[in-house]
């Protein structure tokens, strides 16, 4: 009677009906749908880059396996053909979200001006066009790939709002108009996007004028002295934190933990257990890029494996099934670019809970055992994006116990997920039966 009466929180009417209520936001509509129209383009991005950092670099988990640098010394042509796929894909793709969030803006409020995702992507363009700091003509890119998608989408939302308030219809892809209509359809549509480009140059001469006076310098440089102090365990669960919640806000890169951080201690760490021939009394056993990289990591950020492996288990969404099956490789290899997109993570509640807490589960467990003595510390490096649940086996030299831990955690994860999943699942039913209902009553 108790099953009965408290219903499981997926199975919960009010929560379903409080998940979809945000679901009908209309910023998150068009958030979702954007993801949604460029998970392909993640998609092809993520293998790119698979091929390039993964297959064709002699740093990368599979090309140092198989020393590709010893037999194959066409390498870096592959490595740089394949990235340049990346780049124009994965690299661009906050420049692709502001086109598609106005043209997807604009539909939202009946309107149809085919170019208006061109003048969004021209009004984002003109707000980071900012060259590199020392380097004459060279652009910084660094705003234009994933950790600005959010940015690229809240572009893309109010150029639409501009034109839905300011814009007239345009009929430019009917063929039967004369070319005069063309222009001067063309002619009506110049106030609002001289009001976007207006906007979009203030708030970059704005950002200019903070890189001139190195503002944005002084705060990275700040933070890079903080986090260069050394590290410790609070620390390290506080960046984890962060850079879990980013990445559900859309920054998927908002705080890179990159393997490298506390290199000193790294070093003294390395240098220790060549020593000793042992990792396990490492002076540091506890550092961001070991304990974050090697045990909440599975997968990418949010522990992204344990969520695809949950999808393919008990979702019956047969679209979200195909985009965690296609994203598969990737993800078991740290790159979990398609199922942020295609599984609209990014600003989706159903995921946040699990998003932020298994990391830290992760790390809470696996510190614990370290403390313990149970299991080593990781002290030596592993290849570029060594998959997540081979990390802690070659992190400590070959532990095995490491491995065993691994997949304990992640069953673990995976079991955290599926009510989430299914709760996902229950919200897009609701939202499927509340479209039915509104095509029905436009129908009638």
């Amino acid at each position: 009677m108790s099953n009965i009466n408290h219903p499981a929180f997926y199975d919960n009417p009010v929560v379903v009906k409080k998940m979809v209520q945000f679901r009908q936001l209309p910023f998150i509509q068009v958030l979702q749908r954007t993801m949604l129209t460029l998970f392909p383009i993640a998609l092809i991005g993520s293998f790119a880059y698979l091929l390039s950092r993964v297959v064709f670099s002699p740093s990368g988990f599979i090309g140092n396996m198989i020393s590709i640098r010893s037999w194959f010394s066409q390498y870096r042509f592959f490595y740089e053909i394949f990235s340049d796929i990346f780049n124009v894909t994965i690299g661009y793709i906050s420049t692709y979200a502001a086109l598609v969030s106005a043209q997807l803006t604009l539909r939202q409020h009946h309107k149809d001006i085919p170019a208006v995702g061109a003048f969004a992507m021209a009004a984002y363009v003109l707000i980071f066009m900012h060259y590199e700091r020392g380097r004459i003509g060279v652009m910084d890119m660094r705003y234009y790939g994933p950790h600005w998608f959010i940015v690229g989408v809240l572009v893309g939302y109010f150029i639409g709002l501009i034109y839905a308030r300011f814009g007239h219809k345009s009929e430019v892809a009917n063929f039967e108009l004369k070319s005069d209509d063309i222009v001067s359809r063309a002619f009506d549509n110049m106030k609002p996007l001289l009001i976007a480009l207006i906007l979009a140059f203030v708030i970059h001469v704005i950002y200019a004028l903070i890189r001139t006076f190195t503002v944005d310098q002084m705060a990275a440089n700040s933070l890079t002295e903080m986090l260069n102090r050394n590290s410790n365990y609070g620390t390290t669960l506080i960046l984890s934190l962060v850079v879990t919640l980013g990445a559900w806000l859309g920054f998927p890169e908002l705080l890179n933990i990159p393997n490298n951080m506390f290199s000193s201690e790294l070093s003294d760490n390395l240098n220790y257990a060549l020593a000793h021939k042992t990792a396990w009394h490492i002076p540091y056993p506890f550092t961001p890029s070991s304990l974050y990289n090697g045990f909440a990591n599975f997968g990418g950020i949010g522990v992204t494996l344990a969520f695809v492996i949950a999808i393919l288990w008990v979702s019956h969404q047969k679209n979200l099934r195909r985009v965690a099956s296609a994203s598969s490789i990737p993800v078991f290899f740290n790159v979990n670019y398609p199922v942020l997109y295609g599984a609209v993570m990014v600003l989706n509640p159903v995921y946040l809970l699990p998003t932020l807490i298994m990391p830290i589960f992760n790390m809470l467990v696996a510190s614990s055992l370290i403390m313990i003595h149970v299991l080593p510390p990781l002290a030596y490096p592993i290849p570029v994006n060594t998959p997540g649940i081979l990390g802690p086996l070659m992190g400590s030299g070959g532990n095995w116990l490491e491995f065993v831990v691994s997949i304990i955690l992640l069953i673990i994860d995976v079991a955290a997920y599926i009510p989430f999943v299914k709760l996902a699942d229950n919200v897009d039913q609701m939202l499927a039966k509340s479209r039915e209902g509104g095509d029905a009553n436009e129908t009638k």
